[in-house]
């Protein structure tokens, strides 16, 4: 690169002489001392000012500096020299001359040896063409390091703010967002990455839906957090989060409300491996409480929350984990003692709607009789405080699942009224995305095998939450309740599934299938297959029975007044459908379902195997006893 450098020294010197002249033919012969010179003394420079070690396939405009500093010293001991030994000849313009010419030639040497690397060693033309949207610093670091790599090549970038129209970045031109479609056809775009970092949910949402609307597959960078942590870079590039669609925008927790049910205090979670409870032990485990027993009846979904907690050498805090089930009452209540449990979240449940519809009779006996024996054994070990995790589903349940639910917060309200030394209390939310069995990783699965993905109903709609945020506001109501308070959180507004599953058609660079594609299919579509309502499954989700609702000290989580039924009348419910569930008397089940979920009807489907036989052996005596 020194030997390049001077003979480009020595050229452009000479360069400088006959571009004065005029004369190509014109003698530089007398010159020969300043050709050395200027050479010798511009590469020491360039030495000096560090430009050799720039890595050139790396190089950037900050590169120029060293090259202008240079040539500004070769220019003046070409100067120099050429005054001491009274060069009369040599034309006084010569040296600015020489100062532009060589700057030219060695900063274009490397910008011609960098395109190399750009070029034909990164097969620039089989490269995959992305857009960056987002003009902003994230954006333009975003650009050098897709340049640098061997993958993708930015060839536009896309911006809200008209101002920056028609500029450029490294040499991309930057475009108004109202152009993308013409852009991806254009520019043949196969991806977008979302390099906006420091932008609200809301303004997140906003970009993600007018991206959505194309099927073109669209990805972010990490967020400046995770820069600064170190935990991620500029040059990762991951799947757009499902939940960046809902753009909610979150809250910061209450410290003081996360920390004082849990800090030094005996935790235990009940449904630990489930999306809800071991999303709960991380936001618990960060609060250092003295111990946290994590409690499941599934063993792999325990492993792997036991893995995760191992890893992360806490020190402050006791994890035990213990397989078990929630209908030993025994065996909770020694848990309890044991451990000197102090605050509870039980969030062990049967949730899956048709599931529990086809087993009513576990999904009873778990979801009802295990919440008794877990605020029962809470009771009599005296915990401080326990939280019910519940469900929307339990607002006017058209499922045996929601009817659970809602006796499981009746048998919560029902010890709340007499105990004097455990608080009580209630949090109800919707969907937690990315849940095992919600549609959101249905629909990847879906998505990701072409299809085709199922929808039960065009006009279904459903409340969206991150596991995340909904942990975090069952921690912070939980420590605001005095007991029985029945908690709801702010859901935001409902989401239309087949809207969800529209865009996330669209997002993975995919479009969705009209009628009249599904006979020619000349693209790669996907069809969206409207499967009906299963057994139990309402259009709308509620959060609400009545209309009693008041804020609290958080924005976030409101408290809901509904009607209750007495601990004497409690009791006996329970004491009846436990006795039903081991006998497997459907009959009484229902009875007792309908007699006190207030609204409740239970469907007289077939869903339920077992139920169905038992009707059809019904159903054959009676005509047998009719015949005879």
């Amino acid at each position: 690169m020194m030997l390049a450098d001077a003979v480009l020294l020595a050229l452009a010197l000479w360069a400088s002489v006959v571009l004065r002249y005029g004369d190509l033919r014109h003698d530089v012969g007398p010159y020969w001392v300043l050709l050395v010179v200027g050479s010798a003394s511009g590469v020491l420079a360039l030495s000096k000012f560090g430009l050799y070690r720039a890595m050139v396939r790396y190089i950037g405009p900050s590169s120029m500096v060293p090259i202008v500093q240079g040539m500004t010293v070769s220019v003046v001991m070409v100067s120099l020299s050429a005054y001491l030994i009274q060069l009369t000849t040599f034309p006084r313009s010569s040296p600015i001359i020489f100062w532009f010419i060589g700057i030219l030639l060695v900063g274009g040497s490397r910008v011609i040896v960098r395109g190399y690397f750009y070029g034909f060693k990164t097969n620039y033309l089989t490269r995959e063409k992305v857009a960056i949207y987002g003009a902003g610093e994230s954006g333009a670091q975003l650009a050098i390091s897709l340049l640098n790599g061997s993958d993708y090549m930015p060839v536009a970038f896309i911006d809200d703010n008209r101002k920056l129209r028609k500029n450029t970045i490294h040499g991309i031109r930057i475009y108004d967002s109202e152009h993308l479609g013409r852009l991806v056809e254009t520019y043949g775009i196969s991806q977008i990455l979302l390099a906006v970092p420091s932008a609200t949910n809301e303004q997140r949402r906003n970009i993600l839906s007018k991206l959505s609307d194309l099927p073109i597959f669209v990805r972010t960078v990490p967020n400046f957090a995770d820069l600064l942590s170190g935990n991620a870079s500029l040059s990762e590039i991951k799947e757009v989060e499902i939940g960046d669609l809902l753009g909610r925008d979150t809250v910061p927790p209450d410290q003081e409300l996360l920390a004082s049910s849990i800090r030094g205090k005996s935790v235990l979670v009940t449904g630990a491996g489930g999306t809800i409870g071991s999303e709960l032990c991380r936001k618990i485990v960060s609060q250092s409480p003295s111990k946290l027993v994590l409690f499941d009846n599934s063993e792999y979904a325990l492993y792997r929350i036991e893995r995760e907690l191992q890893s992360a050498n806490l020190e402050e805090t006791e994890v035990v984990f213990l397989l078990g089930s929630i209908m030993n009452k025994t065996y909770m209540s020694k848990v309890m003692n044991s451990f000197g449990v102090q605050t509870i979240y039980h969030a062990a449940a049967f949730k899956h709607v048709p599931m529990v519809e086809s087993n009513i009779i576990e999904g009873v006996r778990n979801n009802v009789v295990g919440t008794w024996n877990v605020v029962e054994a809470a009771e009599e070990n005296g915990a401080e405080e326990l939280v019910l995790i519940s469900s929307d589903k339990a607002v006017r349940p058209t499922n045996v699942m929601g009817a659970t639910k809602r006796m499981a917060e009746l048998i919560v309200q029902a010890f709340a009224s007499r105990s004097e030394k455990t608080r009580y209390s209630m949090v109800r939310f919707g969907n937690v995305l990315k849940s095992s069995g919600s549609v959101v990783p249905l629909f990847e699965k879906q998505i990701l095998a072409n299809g085709p993905v199922t929808v039960t109903h065009k006009d279904a709609t459903r409340y969206f939450m991150t596991a995340s945020e909904a942990a975090e506001l069952v921690i912070q109501a939980g420590a605001m309740a005095e007991g029985g308070e029945l908690y709801v959180l702010d859901m935001g507004d409902p989401v239309k599934i087949n809207d969800l599953a529209t865009r996330m058609i669209h997002l993975h660079g995919r479009e969705v299938k009209t009628e009249s594609e599904q006979m020619t299919n000349d693209r790669v579509t996907i069809e969206i297959d409207y499967i009906g309502l299963r057994p139990g499954e309402k259009l709308y989700e509620e959060l609400v029975i009545g209309e009693s609702i008041s804020g609290t000290r958080h924005p976030k989580i409101m408290m809901a007044g509904e009607e209750s039924l007495t601990f004497e009348t409690m009791t006996e419910v329970c004491e009846t459908l436990k006795s039903a569930c081991s006998n497997s008397d459907f009959n009484v089940v229902r009875q007792i379902l309908e007699a006190h979920v207030s609204g409740y009807i239970m469907h007289k489907s077939d869903a339920d195997p077992v139920l169905a036989i038992e009707r059809k052996v019904t159903s054959s005596n009676n005509v047998m006893n009719l015949k005879s």
